[in-house]
């Protein structure tokens, strides 16, 4: 079952990257932050996401598994 994720990074993304970023939903947030939301399908999907954060040398703040996807929230 997908998994709803939230993940933080520091700066701001242009939302043109959402669709390299597995199609998560990018919103800037105050302390030039970016929140990357939405469901992954499983931890393979997490864990290239997070290459793909590293291969950019972006600033890894947090990431927060907020549970099974929930279709309501996307």
């Amino acid at each position: 079952m997908p998994e709803y994720y939230e993940i933080k990074i520091k700066g701001y993304l242009d939302p043109g990257w959402a669709d390299w970023f597995a199609g998560l939903e990018l919103t800037h947030l105050e302390g030039e932050q970016t929140l990357l939301a939405g469901a992954l399908p499983d931890q393979a999907a997490l864990h290239g996401l997070l290459e793909r954060i590293r291969d950019l040398n972006l600033k890894l703040i947090s990431v927060t598994s907020i549970g099974p996807s929930n279709p309501s929230l996307e």
